[in-house]
C-alpha cells in the first residue's frame, strides 16, 4: 500500500508539472488603475494561465470580475475562464470583516515564454481595474534615468520665504518616467488657494512622451498637492517660481501596493527628483510632508470611528507626539522645512480638535463602518479646547502658509475665536473675497453684487485676481455658447422622486430612453461618456437623457454638457437623494432604461459595459 501510495503522489506531481510549467510570485509592475486588486502569482501552464490575486475593500463592498476581464500580451488578447474565490459570472461577493479576500482566476493560456502582459477588466471601454506591465521575468520594470538627476546638488541652507501676499503663477513640469498613454495615468494638482480651492483639484495632461506643465495661480509662498493615481505629493510653491518634477512612475505605484510598500518602504529617492526653486525643500517633503496632516492616514475615520469627544482628543494628541517627535529627531533637515512643517502639524492639530464634532459624526460614513453608534458630543469648551488656544503659531505669521487659513480667519472673526486676536489688515480682504468667490468657485461670473464686494476689497492685487478669474470663466462660457447636439430642459424643484422619473421621459413616449446619473466631479461618469460615444452614433433611435444635481457646479456643468450630445436636467440635491433612496441605488454612474411603454426595464449602478448596455437598449 506504501508503495501504491509513492506512486499516484509521484503521477500527481509528473501531471502538476506538466501543467505548471511557469510560477512568479509577487510580480513587479509598471502602473495600475486601482489599489483594490493585486496580483500575489502569476501561474503559466500548459492548458490555462492562473492568476492568485488579492481584492482589497472596506467590510460589506460588494465587489467581482467582469466577464470581460483579459490578459493582454504583444498584442493579443487572452480571455477570462472563471474564478474560485468569488461568486462568478455577473455575481457580486461581499468583502468579508478581514477587509480582503483571497481568489485564483483562470485564463486562456499565455505563452510560456511571455515577458509582460497588461490585465484588462474592460478592454473595450478602458474602465475597471486594470494593471499593465506585469512581469513575468522577475525583473523591476526602471525606466531610464537622466544622469543629471543621479548628481543633483540642492541648496538646503535657502530661508523660508516671507509668507506675504504676492499675487503670481507657479510653474509645475515635468516628466513621467516609463509613461505610456495607453496606461491611462492621471495626473491631478490642487494648492491651498484662499479662495478657489477644489477638493479634487484640477487634472493636468499628460504629452505621449510623459511630460506636463500646469500654471497655478497662487497669492503668496504656498502649498500644494500633486497626485499621481493615489499617491500624494506636498508641494512647495512660489509666486513667479518654477518647480520641475520627474516621477519614476513603476516605483510610484508599486510604493502603493499592499503587496510592495513594505518592500519599498523608505526609497523615495528612486521615485522623485525635483529642480527649480525650492527643490531642495520640497525634496526634504518627501518624507516630512506626511507629518503636516494628522488626519492624512489611510485608518484615519476607521480608528476614530464610535470615539468619544475625550477619546478623540486622546487619539490626535497621540499622532501629534509621535510626529512632532519624529520631526525632532530627524537629522540634517534644513530650518525651512523644520518651520513649514511645525507651522502645518501645529495648525492640523488646531484643526482636528476645533472639527471633532465634523470628524466623528461622517467617521461612519467615510469608513464604511455601519451601525457604529454616535456618542455624546457634548464638552466642556473650556477644558476641551485648551491646548490648542495655547499654540504659539496661532500668533506666528507662519499661520499663513496653512492650506485653511481663511477658516481660521472667519473664526477668529466671527466664530469661537472672536475677540481672542488683534485683527490683521488682510483680514477684511479675505472676508470679502469668500463673499465674492461663490458664482466663481460655481464656475460661473461675478454677479453685480459680487462685483461690488471685490470691489472693497482694499489689495489692488487681489481684486485683480477676482477679475481675472470671472473673465475666464466668461471666456470659457462663450466658447460653448453655440455648440448643437444637447438640449437643456428645466425640471419643476417641486417634482416628487416618485414621479420625477415619469415626468422627464413622458415626452419621449413609444422610443426607448437611457438615463444617465452622473455629475461633474464623478471621473467614472466621464469616463463611461466617453466609452459610450460609439454606442450612441450606432443606435440613434434611443433617447439619451441625463440628469445632474446641484453638487455638479452649475457653470461647470454648462461648460461639459455641450460635448455631451442629449437632453439633460439639472435637479436639487434633495430630488437626487430622494430618487437614490427609492430606487435604492447607492451611488453614481447609474442607468436607467425605460422601455417604449415609459416602464423602467433595467436599472444598473457602475459601468455594465458598452455590450451589456447595447443588449438591453435593443431588447424588444
Amino acid at each position: 500500500m506504501k508503495n501504491i501510495g509513492l506512486t499516484c503522489l509521484l503521477l500527481i506531481s509528473i501531471c502538476c508539472g506538466l501543467q505548471a510549467k511557469k510560477t512568479v510570485k509577487t510580480p513587479y509592475f509598471t502602473a495600475t488603475s486601482t489599489r483594490f486588486l493585486e496580483i500575489e502569482k502569476v501561474t503559466l501552464g500548459k492548458d490555462t494561465t492562473w492568476l492568485e490575486v488579492k481584492i482589497y475593500g472596506m467590510v460589506g463592498d460588494k465587489v467581482m470580475v467582469a466577464p470581460s476581464t483579459v490578459l493582454r500580451a504583444s498584442g493579443k488578447d487572452y480571455a477570462y475562464w472563471g474564478c474560485t474565490g468569488l461568486a462568478g459570472g455577473d455575481s457580486w461577493t461581499v468583502i468579508p470583516t478581514s477587509g480582503e479576500l483571497s481568489a485564483t482566476l483562470k485564463f486562456m493560456p499565455v505563452p510560456e515564454d511571455t515577458e509582460s502582459f497588461d490585465y484588462i477588466e474592460t478592454p473595450a471601454e478602458g474602465e475597471g481595474w486594470n494593471i499593465y506591465g506585469v512581469r513575468l521575468d522577475g525583473k523591476n520594470p526602471q525606466p531610464d534615468i537622466p544622469e543629471r538627476l543621479l548628481n543633483l546638488h540642492l541648496d538646503y541652507s535657502l530661508p523660508l520665504p516671507a509668507p506675504e501676499l504676492n499675487c503670481g503663477k507657479a510653474i509645475v513640469k515635468g516628466q513621467l518616467l516609463g509613461y505610456k498613454p495607453e496606461y491611462g495615468v492621471k495626473l491631478n494638482f490642487s494648492n491651498s488657494h484662499w479662495f478657489f480651492y477644489s477638493f479634487l483639484g484640477e487634472p493636468i495632461p499628460i504629452a505621449d512622451d510623459g511630460t506636463f506643465r500646469y500654471e497655478a495661480d497662487v497669492l503668496m509662498p504656498c502649498g500644494g498637492r500633486l497626485r499621481v493615481g493615489s499617491w500624494e505629493l506636498s508641494l512647495f510653491l512660489v509666486p513667479g517660481g518654477e518647480l520641475n518634477i520627474t516621477l519614476n512612475m513603476p516605483e510610484i505605484f508599486m510604493s502603493q501596493s499592499h503587496l510592495f510598500r513594505n518592500k519599498l518602504k523608505g526609497a523615495a529617492e528612486r521615485r522623485v527628483w525635483f529642480e527649480g526653486d525650492y527643490a531642495a525643500l520640497n525634496t526634504e517633503l518627501l518624507d516630512a510632508g506626511g507629518w503636516m496632516n494628522l488626519s492624512g492616514g489611510e485608518d484615519f475615520f476607521s480608528d476614530i470611528c464610535g470615539m468619544t469627544p475625550s477619546a478623540y482628543k486622546k487619539y490626535i494628541f497621540k499622532i501629534y507626539g509621535s510626529y512632532r517627535k519624529r520631526l525632532d529627531e530627524k537629522k540634517g533637515l534644513s530650518q525651512a522645512c523644520r518651520t513649514y512643517v511645525k507651522a502645518n502639524m501645529d495648525m492640523s492639530l488646531f484643526s482636528c480638535i476645533n472639527s471633532f464634532k465634523h470628524n466623528l459624526s461622517y467617521a461612519p460614513l467615510f469608513s464604511g463602518k455601519k451601525g457604529v453608534k454616535r456618542a455624546d458630543m457634548t464638552v466642556d469648551s473650556t477644558t476641551y479646547f485648551k491646548e490648542i488656544l495655547d499654540l504659539d503659531i496661532l500668533h506666528s505669521p507662519y499661520l499663513k502658509y496653512y492650506g485653511f487659513y481663511t477658516d481660521f480667519v472667519r473664526l477668529a472673526t466671527s466664530g469661537w475665536l472672536h475677540g481672542r486676536f488683534e485683527v490683521e489688515p488682510i483680514w477684511n480682504d479675505i472676508l470679502l473675497g469668500k463673499r465674492a468667490s461663490r458664482s466663481l468657485n460655481n464656475q460661473m461670473p461675478l454677479t453685480a453684487e459680487e462685483r461690488l464686494t471685490v470691489d472693497s476689497i482694499a489689495a489692488p492685487q487681489l481684486r485683480q485676481v477676482f477679475y481675472d478669474k470671472s473673465r475666464q470663466v466668461e471666456d470659457r462660457l462663450e466658447a460653448v455658447k453655440n455648440k448643437a447636439g444637447y438640449t437643456v430642459v428645466e425640471v419643476d424643484k417641486e417634482i416628487g422622486a416618485d414621479s420625477l422619473l415619469q415626468v422627464v421621459t413622458r415626452p419621449y413616449r413609444g422610443k426607448v430612453v437611457l438615463i444617465d446619473m452622473w455629475n461633474t466631479w464623478c471621473g467614472p461618469c466621464i469616463r463611461a461618456m466617453k466609452s459610450l460615444q460609439p454606442l450612441k452614433e450606432e443606435l440613434k433611435d434611443i433617447v439619451y437623457l441625463y440628469i445632474a444635481d446641484e453638487t455638479s457646479p452649475e457653470g461647470k456643468w454648462k461648460l461639459m454638457i455641450p460635448d455631451i450630445h442629449g437632453i439633460h436636467h439639472r435637479i436639487t440635491n434633495q430630488q437626487s437623494a430622494a430618487l437614490s433612496t427609492l430606487y435604492e441605488y447607492p451611488g453614481i454612474p447609474t442607468y436607467f432604461i425605460v422601455n417604449r411603454e415609459g416602464e423602467i426595464s433595467y436599472k444598473v449602478t457602475g459601468f455594465p459595459g458598452v455590450e451589456k448596455l447595447r443588449e438591453e437598449l435593443t431588447q424588444e
